[in-house]
């Protein structure tokens, strides 16, 4: 899916979809409809008409009222009230908790930058100090940057259905044998009802365009005619909904490790299964050419076997509250997070090395590195809420698990894996009433879109497609391995040089650049 951010714990990285943000849609809050299981049929309403429904106007929100935030005393707090459905803001609201990291004393900002790292459902509050080193020292001079939790996620009126992320992270990625279902379909079913009986009007709100909406109320109390915005992973998706939904009030904006927002959940899979594949590999090459690799000197024959075993027996469960049993998922999973955030993540081979002897408490740690934020608390409810409230069609079980089939068929290190990450979760979760399906953001002033060659979560091809999408867009391409620029390249000065020159005076570098 993803659009999703994968965080970086205990490191000075965070992170991005990792988690692949598709298509936005609007679902009317109020009796959050549809079907439960996954029918594959695609959802109602007219293409395209989801975000642009014409609903009712609410008075702006009061100024943001800042303090010192308790834990970090070099940023401050405060919240911004927004409608649980905007269709009828004068009912329930939600209080989003936005964050701001002043310039550095004795900087004098021109302008305010307001960030979200992705997910979708990662709290950009919690991520927003572990960041701030990753931004060049240059810009930091002349921005402030503010971000915040999105509704349903952190300190923003959590979404929590009970849904364990160890037994999501341990699913089995792949059917064992054709027609049979995503194997993770009974936990994604058991997610989709509780979130349904426990925050029905509260999941259904979850969607990019909802939060675009929020995003423009923030502006608001910011007391900022435009906003000057960089979206990390998912973040791309709420940039460019945004941008579809209040071009004039656009004035800097760049979309980093770019989802590939028009496509289908199997178009992400499929665009995703060889990036990921191929990263594994470079991983592989890397590791041999070390002259005591920890894998061996086969470290591609180590990965296969212990995939293997891991299928044929799982490890015992780590224990101290997680009884889960440690599998290829686990396995996959871990892989994933370690490729999209290579060198924050040194304890990886160290994993895969005791879970061969046995031990696979370190890599379920590892696997849940994608699936909890900072603070250990889980993304999974809000991650696949707002993943499946924005996709126009939902594959079912069966369908997922085929096409998880063919893809192992032609992909058979972890390309399968792409299919449970893009799309798991929605193989039963309701339809939601309005999916937006074309979007094509015009009448903005030029955004940048960025890419990366070697990036496993969002592949360079989604930022190709998505510049494509804007009537006004720069392609940078940065040649590198990791999920995103910033979390896999900041200390490349080219490309520092080529954001700086854009968020300072809003133009975009050549045709073509590309930074190595």
């Amino acid at each position: 899916m993803r659009r999703r951010s994968t965080q970086s714990r205990h490191r000075a990285g965070g992170a991005g979809r990792g988690i692949v943000a598709l298509t936005a849609a609007l679902a009317v809050v109020a009796g959050w409809a549809g079907p439960v299981g996954g029918s594959g049929h695609p959802a109602s309403g007219p293409p395209g008409a989801g975000v642009h429904v014409s609903l009712p106007s609410e008075p702006p929100p009061s100024p943001i009222s800042w303090t010192t935030c308790p834990t970090e005393p070099d940023l401050q707090c405060g919240t911004v009230s927004v409608p649980l459905d905007y269709g009828h803001p004068d009912r329930a609201s939600i209080v989003l908790a936005v964050t701001r990291a002043p310039s550095p004393a004795g900087a004098h900002p021109t302008g305010t930058l307001v960030f979200n790292p992705g997910g979708p459902a990662e709290s950009g509050n919690l991520i927003l100090p572990v960041l701030l080193g990753l931004f060049p020292a240059s810009l930091r001079r002349q921005f402030d940057i503010v971000s915040f939790d999105p509704r349903g996620t952190g300190s923003s009126e959590p979404l929590r259905c009970g849904t364990s992320p160890s037994v999501l992270a341990s699913a089995d990625p792949v059917p064992t044998a054709p027609g049979r279902p995503l194997p993770g379909t009974p936990a994604f079913t058991a997610m989709a009802h509780s979130c349904q009986t426990r925050a029905s009007a509260l999941a259904g709100s979850l969607t990019s365009a909802d939060n675009a909406r929020d995003l423009d109320r923030i502006r608001q109390a910011l007391g900022l005619s435009r906003i000057s915005f960089y979206g990390l992973s998912y973040g791309t998706v709420l940039g460019t909904v945004y941008a579809d939904l209040f071009p004039h009030r656009v004035d800097r904006m760049i979309l980093d490790g770019a989802v590939d927002l028009n496509a289908s959940l199997v178009q992400q899979a499929e665009q995703e299964a060889p990036a990921i594949e191929q990263s594994l590999h470079h991983f592989f090459a890397s590791c041999a050419a070390q002259s005591a690799c920890p894998l061996g000197a086969d470290p591609e024959g180590a990965f296969r076997a212990l995939a293997g075993s891991l299928a044929r027996h799982p490890l015992p469960a780590p224990g101290a509250g997680d009884p889960v049993p440690v599998t290829v998922g686990d396995l996959d999973t871990a892989t994933l997070f370690d490729l999209s955030v290579p060198g924050f993540t040194p304890t990886y081979e160290a994993a895969l090395v005791a879970a061969v002897h046995g031990n696979g408490a370190p890599l379920r740690f590892l696997s849940l590195e994608l699936m909890t934020d900072i603070d250990g608390s889980p993304l999974v409810d809000p991650l696949w809420a707002t993943t499946c409230n924005d996709a126009g069609a939902h594959p079912g079980p069966v369908g997922a698990g085929n096409l998880a089939r063919a893809v192992q068929a032609r992909l058979p290190l972890i390309g399968a894996y792409s299919v449970e990450y893009t799309m798991g979760g929605c193989v039963a979760w309701p339809n939601p009433r309005q999916a937006l399906v074309d979007v094509h953001p015009g009448r903005t002033p030029p955004v940048m879109v960025i890419g990366n060659t070697g990036d496993p979560n969002t592949p360079l091809v989604g930022a190709q497609h998505l510049a494509g999408d804007f009537t006004s867009a720069g392609l940078v391409v940065w040649k590198g391995w990791g999920h995103t620029w910033l979390l896999s390249g900041s200390t490349d000065r080219c490309m520092q040089g080529v954001v700086t020159r854009y968020l300072t005076t809003g133009h975009l570098p050549p045709k073509g650049t590309r930074c190595a």
